[in-house]
């Protein structure tokens, strides 16, 4: 057993996350394993699906990668005696996909939360320098680097928290000073593990969506990506222009109208609940008879339904973003 599983603060989630299939593994083992790749998640802390299992979803079911992307993941909104829960998610031994072409050379390490705005915590400071010191009595990694210092992600908004600061220069011998990314570039080489969902800058400063990308390479299929196939990238911005659509009908015009404002457990609007449950139910994310009652039958469909079409925001409480991808999804039904 390595010295970082035995930290008290670790819990191994491995095999216990949502996955479809297993990532492969590296050739020569954790001998492989040259960088320790520091990740943040980019969600913020306050965020309801700031947690592993949307993480899992999001990889698994939108992304179409076998697991969760990251080996560790570091979970500074639970605390254990002054530290921050370390989840062991992948094994070591496989190369996820979390830094393209260096996947095999590269251990992912995520913190979670946006740490463009959030800050760390003592907590979470406390469990980064035991999984490093653990990391290096183990013999794992020589170099620890960011997300944007690896080839090809220059231009990734990732772990621009300082490192010598999170670490009270207690390692800043060996840690790099993080810099800024780098502007988009125009054009992009697709790496291992690349969908464009995964290369999106959904949360980026130049906000490139997915469908940008789709409109600005009509010769490339999303779901046939090859290593060291170049797509429009940094150009591809606001390439895709919506189609304008039909006034919005009034909420009562609909076989399943959905009501407005904020439900969860112990909401007394028996007649909005009715309502959300009946739309639900419709879309399959069943809930049982509508009652007008947010017991735990409806906070469980709609935790599930977030789960598919909010994976970053799964709380079970029903609010405008999940009105408004509901209304989606029944709309796409004919309702």
């Amino acid at each position: 057993m390595y010295a970082f599983q035995k930290l008290p603060q670790l819990v191994d989630k491995r095999g216990k996350l949502v996955h479809n299939g297993e990532y492969a593994k590296r050739k020569n083992g954790v001998n492989s394993i040259t960088t320790r790749v520091w990740h943040h998640s980019l969600t913020k802390l306050s965020a309801g699906g700031s947690k592993i299992e949307s993480f899992a979803d999001f990889h698994v079911h939108t992304n179409g990668w076998p697991e969760i992307a990251y080996h560790l993941i570091i979970d500074p909104k639970h605390v254990v005696d002054g530290k921050a829960i370390i989840y062991y998610c992948v094994d070591i031994s496989k190369k996820s996909y979390h830094v393209g072409n260096s996947n095999t050379i590269g251990l992912g390490i995520c913190v979670i939360g946006d740490y463009r705005t959030d800050k760390l915590s003592e907590a979470t400071i406390r469990s980064i320098i035991d999984l490093h010191k653990a990391l290096m009595a183990d013999g794992i990694g020589k170099y620890d680097k960011a997300h944007n210092e690896m080839p090809g992600y220059s231009w990734k908004a990732c772990c621009v928290f300082d490192y010598n600061k999170a670490f009270k220069d207690v390692l800043s011998d060996m840690l790099p000073v993080v810099k800024q990314p780098d502007p988009v570039p125009g054009l992009y080489t697709i790496q291992e593990g690349d969908t464009f969902w995964s290369i999106a800058l959904k949360d980026g400063r130049e906000g490139i969506t997915v469908e940008d990308l789709i409109a600005a390479n009509p010769d490339v299929k999303p779901s046939q990506l090859k290593i060291g196939q170049t797509i429009k990238f940094g150009t591809a911005k606001n390439t895709y222009t919506p189609v304008p659509e039909a006034p919005k009908k009034e909420q009562s015009a609909y076989k399943y109208p959905l009501p407005s404002g904020v439900l969860k457990s112990r909401s007394t609007d028996k007649s909005a609940i009715e309502q959300l449950q009946n739309a639900l139910n419709a879309v399959n994310f069943k809930c049982g008879t509508a009652d007008g009652i947010y017991g735990d039958k409806t906070k469980d469909a709609v935790t599930r339904f977030q789960k598919v079409y909010l994976p970053y925001q799964v709380d079970g409480i029903y609010g405008p973003d999940t009105k408004e991808k509901l209304q989606a999804v029944l709309k796409s039904k004919g309702y």
